[in-house]
């Protein structure tokens, strides 16, 4: 059996219209939110945090853990950024592509970030009121 993948998983919204998150790409890839793999002695916030900052240029004022969501291959840790100001987000290193969307106007989600926001909707009330 596989040992499971950490990844930390970054919600950004974009300021007052907090029903918009940060969406990225890699090249001819679907739409996921901000993260990556977890290193070797990195702390999931740490991981949240750079992360962030090489797909983004973003740095969160505060990374708050929401969730935890785990399947067979990967353990995903749920985190939600808060800004002084509205974000400003660039495609970074891998990202070939980032914009603000609600969900619903994003064309192609990876299937493994619809469970993970789907979870983290039907476990917290206020997280899925704000989407809407």
């Amino acid at each position: 059996m596989k040992p499971v993948k950490h990844r930390a998983t970054i919600i950004c919204r974009h300021g007052k219209q907090t029903h918009k998150w940060l969406w990225v790409r890699k090249p001819n890839a679907a739409w996921t939110l901000p993260g990556g793999k977890i290193e070797p002695g990195e702390t999931p916030v740490q991981a949240a945090q750079r992360e962030l900052l090489e797909e983004t240029g973003l740095q969160a004022e505060t990374l708050t853990l929401l969730m935890r969501h785990e399947t067979p291959e990967r353990m995903h840790y749920v985190f939600e950024a808060e800004f002084a100001d509205a974000p400003h987000p660039k495609a970074l290193s891998e990202i070939a592509d980032c914009r603000f969307a609600h969900m619903d106007q994003v064309p192609v989600l990876k299937d493994e970030i619809k469970l993970v926001i789907r979870s983290l909707l039907a476990c917290d009330p206020a997280t899925a009121a704000s989407v809407r």
